[in-house]
């Protein structure tokens, strides 16, 4: 359904082609705003509750995630951790909330975080940012402006092309500079020996589930 939903706005289900300097490509549909709304209330809050129901005080999970890749918060800290992995060590850092950017500052919203650093307060963590994420959804919508959507910095950037000092400072955000790779020395891996040490064959599933590795920034 909330690939449905980005499929409507943008055109495509997957990577996305839509934001714009200035705007975006195009306007939302007609409903969508209605149909976004009903999807949080009706359908995606419900399930959270059902996924609670369901996992969160079973006996079978609390015991397979509960102490499991403890990770303290000098730990957490020191290893440069960011997301669920940082507030669930009790760090109560949210990046949106520091820096204030883009509209988040508008909005009512508190960072959710648990101070145990196990597998289950990272997931606890998850857990409470999707309710989160729907209150902070709900009141974005509402902030929506009007107004023209095309991209009107764009224009003027065609317009002015031989004009622009593309040295200057206000052109100098509009390149995006590749982040450096870091390459560890053999057989050293992030963080993981110092989760997996003294745990169960079985433990390491949870473990590498609760840091949530994209495996498309893992050098295979």
């Amino acid at each position: 359904m909330i690939y449905d939903l980005f499929e409507a706005a943008t055109g495509m289900t997957m990577m996305h082609n839509y934001f714009r300097i200035g705007g975006v490509a195009a306007d939302l549909p007609y409903g969508w705003i209605d149909k976004c709304l009903d999807f949080c209330q009706y359908c995606l809050l419900p399930k959270i509750y059902e996924y609670e129901r369901l996992v969160t005080k079973n006996p079978i999970f609390l015991k397979r995630v509960q102490g499991v890749g403890f990770i303290n918060r000098q730990e957490a800290i020191n290893w440069g951790l960011s997301g669920p992995s940082l507030r669930a060590s009790g760090v109560q850092w949210d990046l949106r909330k520091i820096d204030h950017y883009e509209c988040y500052n508008k909005l009512d919203w508190q960072i959710q975080w648990q101070g145990e650093g196990d597998s289950l307060a990272q997931y606890l963590v998850r857990i409470d940012e999707m309710k989160e994420s729907i209150n902070i959804l709900r009141q974005a919508l509402k902030l929506l402006p009007g107004g023209p959507y095309e991209n009107l910095e764009g224009q003027r950037l065609v317009q002015k092309k031989d004009k622009i000092d593309w040295n200057g400072f206000n052109y100098q955000f509009v390149g995006k500079k590749s982040s450096p790779t870091l390459k560890l020395p053999k057989q050293e891996h992030y963080i993981v020996p110092q989760l997996i040490r003294g745990m169960k064959l079985a433990d390491i599933v949870t473990i590498l589930g609760s840091i949530d590795i994209i495996m498309g920034e893992v050098d295979l």
